[in-house]
Parts: C-alpha cells; sequence; structure tokens
C-alpha cells in the first residue's frame, strides 16, 4: 500500500477548490494534510497543558484528590460524548481538503469557538471565583474542576490527531476515522 506523503488525500477525498479571489488565493499559505493535522494536534495539546496547569494552579490543600478524580471523571465524559467525534470530523474535513490554506486546519466556526472559549476562561479567571476566598470558599475548587475537565477532555480527544497524523497509510488513517471507544 503506498505512504501517505504530506500533500496526500485518501482517493475518495478530492482537495477542495479555492472560492478566493485570484491575487488572495495566491497570498495564502497552502499545507499539505499531514502538517495541518500536526498543527490541529498541537494547538490541542497547547490548549489542553494550559488548562490543566491552570487548574492545578487553582487547588488549594484540601479536597485536592477528590477535585481531580470528579475533574478527570467529568473530562473523560466530556471527551467521549462531545470532543472525540468533533476531532473525527475534523479529521475526516482536513483529509477532504488535501493541500489547502494552513489556517483553515479548523472551520471558521470552530475557530470562532475557540476564542469564545478563551474569552469565557479569562472571564473566569478573573471572576469572583477566582479573586475571593472570604465571600466563596469553594469558587477556587470549582475553577479547578473546570479547567481540569476541560483539559483533560482536550488531552485526551488530542490522540485522535496525533493517530491521524502519524498514520502512514490510507488504511490506517481509515482506522483512526472509524474508531468508536
Amino acid at each position: 500500500m503506498p505512504r501517505m506523503t504530506e500533500n496526500t488525500a485518501p482517493a475518495s477525498a478530492p482537495a477542495s477548490q479555492s472560492n478566493l479571489p485570484g491575487w488572495l488565493d495566491r497570498l495564502t499559505p497552502r499545507v499539505g494534510v499531514r502538517i495541518q493535522l500536526f498543527s490541529a494536534a498541537v494547538i490541542w495539546l497547547v490548549g489542553a497543558s494550559i488548562l490543566l496547569i491552570r487548574g492545578v494552579m487553582f487547588l488549594h490543600d484540601r479536597w485536592i484528590p477528590l477535585i481531580i478524580a470528579v475533574a478527570v471523571l467529568i473530562g473523560l465524559t466530556k471527551e467521549r460524548y462531545i470532543l472525540s467525534g468533533y476531532a473525527r470530523k475534523a479529521v475526516i474535513r482536513i483529509h477532504r481538503r488535501g493541500k489547502a490554506c494552513y489556517f483553515g486546519f479548523f472551520s471558521v466556526k470552530s475557530w470562532i469557538f475557540i476564542l469564545v472559549m478563551m474569552g469565557g476562561g479569562i472571564a473566569l479567571r478573573h471572576s469572583v471565583l477566582a479573586d475571593t476566598r472570604d465571600i466563596i470558599p469553594w469558587g477556587r475548587d470549582a475553577l479547578a474542576v473546570i479547567y481540569v475537565a476541560v483539559g483533560t477532555a482536550l488531552a485526551h480527544a488530542d490522540r485522535i490527531y496525533w493517530k491521524a497524523a502519524l498514520a502512514s497509510t490510507p488504511a490506517q488513517l481509515e482506522i483512526v476515522e472509524n474508531e468508536q471507544d
């Protein structure tokens, strides 16, 4: 079976045509499928790492094992029922696009969602939950659960991007796309 290369997409998935004006189309940085997959995997890994580190920083010395256990359970549930399906759809989308605009490895809707989630995280970090232990003593614990849960979900679902990026044949890629947990 032929090895997948940087620019190959499965035979059943033709590369998409650009709808951009000619001058803008020439300026668009184009990359192959593998680079898009690695980029998506790295973005999710960086996001998961930031969330997990911040979540752990919100913890203080009481109830730490219980808080982490609850957060990981919530995160794995979110990954199983939401993020793994989303990641599989994104991998299929990237392969259907073939060699295309670098920043298109996530759809515009996905980039907007990422920005909204980042804004929500900033708002939570600057909310009364994070700042005052006197008013809401459990606020930082709640933030720790949210951050660790979302970070766990992202980190676990990220395996789908890594498997697809490291798949060397179309058959291996098909297994990744059709994998059910």
